[in-house]
């Protein structure tokens, strides 16, 4: 049960663990943070499959990822498409990574906004 509810937020069975132990939901992470753990997620399937093969291994991930931090920044759906399309169409880790950074960054700046 706990695995697909973790898709797009690695840090979820640790939040499952904290509920059990105090009763109270912890706040999902700041964006800034979830941006942070994909980077370094990013890296370990890289690390994992090398640099070619980790970019197709990853994209079902990442778009999970972006998913989440699209509803928790309330962005409309067409937007977030059209975001995750263009990202997960890259072909290399280095233009994956920068899009990461780039879209996280336009998700924090609309959700201050």
């Amino acid at each position: 049960m706990i695995g697909r509810g973790a898709q797009g937020r690695p840090w979820f069975p640790g939040a499952v663990a904290r509920f059990l132990e105090t009763g109270r939901v912890p706040a999902p992470p700041a964006l800034d943070t979830q941006r942070d753990i994909l980077l370094e997620l990013y890296e370990g399937w890289l690390s994992l499959y090398g640099r070619e093969a980790g970019v197709r291994q990853a994209r079902k991930h990442v778009g999970w990822a972006l998913e989440v931090a699209g509803a928790q920044a309330g962005h409309d759906a067409a937007w977030l498409k059209q975001a995750r399309a263009g990202l997960l169409t890259r072909d290399t880790a280095e233009a994956v990574q920068a899009g990461i950074r780039e879209t996280f960054d336009t998700l924090a700046w609309r959700a201050a906004a």
